[in-house]
């Protein structure tokens, strides 16, 4: 197969959008798709050398994989070995788990099953996993296991029925993206069967020889161009990342196709792309994507993610001068049979393979070397209730007495307030009755698409045995009720109700909340609702551990109010609507101030991630806020403006409802003087 420079300028044309994308600039939403253009260039590539070497009868399997050897293990160990000390260094406990999972998944070719199981490519923690991108490099490494065989077993057919049969596998593996994206999203993004159609469409072009028929020139500048065009439409506009890939992918897939099949030097599209600059970007261009996320997730983890657009900027060149360096000194040297013979690259990739797998095995092993760093480990540590086991949990056994007194229903931010409950009042009579994701709500459930299509009808029927729980256990007082709500009210969200699937809306949310409280109320429970603390999003409690990490202040962890009322509308709606009628505690009246909400509270960092209480945090905030008294005693005598017993003054903790669950109380408001009684005879 002749050199194609213009092809190395189409990969330049894939690498650039991803950096920019990952480097945070918005104005390119798209830029991810330029793994779909290197999917269909390898697809091409790949196949017209395994297809050429087929018909001559040169191909050897033992041959092709020690091309592939050279092309891509040396570069990728030695990134994987550059960013060890870095994690080392700058990545808490946890994360240096997480880091040495995905460090030998890297090396086994398993890295995209990984982070299927793991998270969702497009959400804000991805920033901060250094090899989150080799999920792609294992897609290629696991079609390059597949494909070739696929090939072999087509060689006694004739060419165009072996073009067929890629066709048929392509037009299948893009059927599969349609079942796919609604089962299981992350799956269809990450794994080989709902990608293959890429490639295999880079496959087809080479195998139909499109690209050497003699076309009209005017014909292939035409198809060319308009290959461009779809391209950089792609990387404008595509936005939507749930269905990511299906038809969203076909314009810069196609548009990919037709440069390859049209492209060529004579054209005008052929000779812009085999200009000089990005010729030699797109020779550097598998280095470039190997070292961007490292450089990236690394920067931002040593910033605690507030880099600038020209730090952003100065990484992008950073990202290019490594690219460089290990093009010009790494890939190059390996791919020279004269300097490293098949033994030596075969024994090379083996040995250093294992050092790295080694290494990730020893930090998924011992927890992120967490014995070595106690203090951050507890930081990060969740506030699980009773036990980790009580999840979706109906029963005594999860209960502090065989006689409970205060019942807390709801998912994990009701959860997160049983350990400082108990810390209020290590005597407590408390059942636990939570299940991760499913709030109190009567007769309704969140879909989401991450969880077993069955979850929304369980979650329901979890709700209904709480019930009757509740009816059977008649000693149960005071019944503490949370739920952040954002689960049921996120855009696009769909709900399961008893007339089916409908459409996210905040009167059904609130009228099913409130069902659940009016059934409270009518069977004799004094209900008290419990809002979620104050967010934004972000991740609030690995901020604080990072800052603590790098010996710098936590202060810029805080959220600003107006981000959290922008944040929380929706829920703050629901919850201040509800307030009208039943006991509604807030924390946004302790936890905020001058403008911004705190994520430590005399010392204690409060947060384990983006709005769960930490184990040490809901001890903390208990104990400092008398949880068990004031939730009794809301739900007692509901809220009022009095002046009560309590140590220090806890500001528009209880029903601040004129200001949209915002502090609204003054700075003495507490409850009356005789709850305290009331709650003491109730236990």
């Amino acid at each position: 197969m002749h050199y194609r420079p213009e092809i190395d300028g189409l990969r330049a044309v894939a690498v650039i959008p991803v950096l920019l994308f990952h480097a945070g600039f918005g104005f390119i939403s798209g830029g991810f798709a330029g793994v779909d253009v290197f999917f269909v260039i390898s697809g091409f590539l790949i196949t017209a050398l395994i297809h050429q070497e087929i018909r001559s009868g040169a191909f050897s399997v033992i041959g092709f994989y020690e091309r592939r050897a050279r092309r891509l293990a040396p570069a990728l160990l030695f990134v994987c070995i550059a960013c060890i000390p870095f994690a080392l260094m700058w990545m808490l406990p946890k994360e240096l788990n997480e880091f040495g999972k995905s460090l030998y998944a890297a090396n086994l070719f398993a890295a995209n099953f990984f982070f299927w199981d793991q998270t969702n490519y497009f959400t804000p923690d991805t920033g901060l996993m250094p090899l989150l991108h080799t999920w792609s490099l294992a897609v290629e490494e696991q079609f390059y296991v597949v494909f070739p065989l696929l090939l072999i077993s087509l060689r006694r057919f004739t060419e165009a029925a072996a073009l067929r049969a890629v066709v048929a596998v392509t037009v299948l593996s893009f059927g599969a993206t349609q079942l796919v994206v609604g089962i299981d999203p992350a799956a269809n993004f990450y794994l080989l069967p709902s990608r293959f159609w890429e490639l295999g469409l880079g496959a087809a072009v080479a195998l139909s020889g499109i690209a050497h028929r003699e076309l009209s020139r005017s014909l292939r500048e035409c198809f060319a161009c308009f290959g461009v065009f779809l391209i950089g439409a792609s990387y404008l506009s595509i936005t939507e990342a749930q269905h990511y890939p299906g038809w969203a992918t076909v314009p810069v897939v196609a548009g990919t196709a037709l440069v390859i099949a049209f492209g060529r030097r004579d054209t005008l599209i052929g000779k812009c792309l085999s200009v000089r600059p990005l010729v030699a970007i797109g020779l550097c261009s598998y280095s470039l994507y190997l070292w961007h996320q490292p450089v990236f997730a690394f920067a931002r983890m040593r910033m605690n993610d507030s880099l600038t657009p020209a730090g952003c900027l100065a990484l992008i060149s950073l990202c290019f001068g490594l690219a460089y360096l290990s093009w010009r000194y790494v890939e190059r040297p390996f791919r020279n049979r004269a300097r490293f013979s098949r033994t030596a690259i075969f024994a090379t990739v083996a040995s250093i393979g294992s050092i790295t797998v080694a290494a990730g095995l020893v930090l998924d092993g011992s927890d992120g070397l967490a014995g070595h760093n106690v203090e951050l480990a507890r930081l990060a540590k969740p506030s699980v209730g009773l036990s980790k086991d009580c999840n979706a949990v109906i029963d005594l056994k999860c209960s502090t007495s065989s006689q409970p007194v205060i019942a807390v229903w709801g998912d994990s931010f009701a959860r997160h307030l049983v350990d400082g409950i108990l810390a209020s009042e290590p005597e407590a009579r408390l059942v636990q009755l939570t299940n991760n994701n499913c709030g109190p709500l009567t007769g309704l459930a969140p879909i989401l698409p991450r969880l077993d299509p069955a979850w929304p009808q369980k979650c329901i029927g979890h709700n209904k045995e709480v019930q009757r729980f509740l009816l059977a256990h008649r000693s149960i007082r005071y019944v503490v009720l949370s739920s952040p709500l954002n689960q049921y009210l996120a855009e696009k969200t769909m709900l399961l109700e008893g007339r089916g699937a409908v459409q996210s809306d905040a009167w059904i949310v609130a009228d099913s909340f409130r069902a659940s409280l009016a059934w409270l109320r009518s069977n004799g429970f004094r209900p008290v609702v419990i809002a979620p603390p104050p967010q934004d999003g972000r991740d609030s409690g690995l901020c604080v551990a990072r800052a603590r990490l790098l010996g710098a202040s936590a202060e810029g962890c805080g959220a600003s109010f107006e981000t959290v009322r922008m944040h929380d509308r929706d829920v703050l709606t629901v919850l201040a609507g509800i307030a009208r009628d039943y006991p509604v505690v807030s924390f946004n009246g302790y936890l905020c101030d001058d403008g911004r909400c705190r994520t430590e509270d005399k010392g204690v960092a409060i947060f384990e991630d983006h709005g769960h209480f930490s184990d040490e945090g809901s001890r903390h905030l208990g104990t400092t806020l008398e949880f068990y008294q004031v939730f009794a005693s809301a739900a007692e005598y509901g809220c009022t403006a009095e002046r009560g017993r309590l140590g220090a003054p806890i500001r528009g903790i209880c029903n601040p409802a004129e200001d949209t669950i915002m502090v609204s109380a003054s700075a003495n408001d507490v409850f009356p003087a005789r709850s305290r009684t009331g709650v003491e005879r109730a236990q």
